[in-house]
This record gives structure tokens, C-alpha cells and sequence, in this order.
């Protein structure tokens, strides 16, 4: 489920990045989400944690196009076995977003050589990206954070 709460996150800041820092039409682009398929509970919970990030880190920050940027990271051919170049891509996309601090973007390989996967795909990436994003680098994979019951229907 956190990967797809990872997802509107994701297509919230670049909409924000798009729109210059600002929040705009938060109806349509809630509107938007729903004809995606995601759920009220969802959309909801990304908002929550993404307003939550404003308030800890300030929306400057969050927004700042020009932040310390960790060098060009190289995969090794190992990792590039590994991970699809669309997976790459995402990974590389979520740094640059300021969704992953370059600690974070270490973990996520870090866990995923941990786990040994023959392939690893973009779905795949979201799922541990959004442990790691949501829960923390050194906490459980529990995502209970979200207020999303079981008996919810997702599109």
C-alpha cells in the first residue's frame, strides 16, 4: 500500500516543481488522482505525510531546485543486472525530487541487495522506496502511519 501512497507523492511534487512551489487547484489534481484509481483514503495520506514534510523541512527547502547535489552515482554492472534502467531512472528521479536524501537512496540499494531479486522492476522499487521513505531507514516496514483499512477498495 506504501507504494502507492509513494506514487501520489510523487506526482504531487512534481506538480508543485512544475507550478513553480505552488499548491495549486488542489480539487482538480485530487480529482486527477481518483480517475487514476487511487482511493480518498490514499490521496488523503499522501497530503498528510507530504504536508507533514513542509512543516519538518519547510517548503523552501523541499522545493529548492539547487540542493547539494550528491555526486552522479554510478551503478556497478552487478546492480546494473539487477535493476531495470526504468527502476534506475526512478530511483534517480526520487533524489532529485528531494524525496530521498542520499542516505536513503543508499538504503534502498543497500536492502535490495539484502533481498537478492533476479530483477529488480519499478514496482519493486516503490515497494522498498516507500518503506524506507515512510518508515524510516532503521524502522519496521510497517506502514500502520496511513490511515487505509483493509476493507478498502483500491482501483
Amino acid at each position: 500500500m506504501g507504494e502507492r501512497i509513494l506514487e501520489i507523492v510523487f506526482y504531487l511534487v512534481q506538480h508543485m516543481k512544475n507550478n513553480n512551489g505552488a499548491l495549486l487547484h488542489l480539487d482538480d489534481l485530487s480529482q486527477s488522482l481518483k480517475n487514476m484509481g487511487f482511493s480518498e483514503n490514499e490521496i488523503s495520506s499522501a497530503y498528510g505525510w507530504f504536508l507533514e514534510e513542509v512543516q519538518t523541512r519547510g517548503m523552501e527547502e523541499l522545493m529548492k531546485s539547487e540542493r547539494k547535489q550528491m555526486p552522479p552515482r554510478v551503478f556497478s554492472e552487478a546492480e546494473k543486472q539487477i535493476f531495470t534502467t526504468e527502476a534506475r531512472g526512478f530511483l534517480i528521479q526520487l533524489h532529485e525530487l528531494g524525496l530521498l536524501t542520499a542516505e536513503q537512496f543508499e538504503a534502498i540499494i543497500d536492502r535490495i541487495n539484502l533481498l537478492e531479486p533476479a530483477i529488480v522492476d519499478v514496482r519493486t522499487l516503490k515497494i522498498i522506496a516507500s518503506s524506507i521513505i515512510f518508515g524510516g531507514i532503521n524502522r519496521n516496514w510497517d506502514l500502520n502511519w496511513f490511515n487505509i483499512s483493509g476493507e478498502e477498495t483500491v482501483h
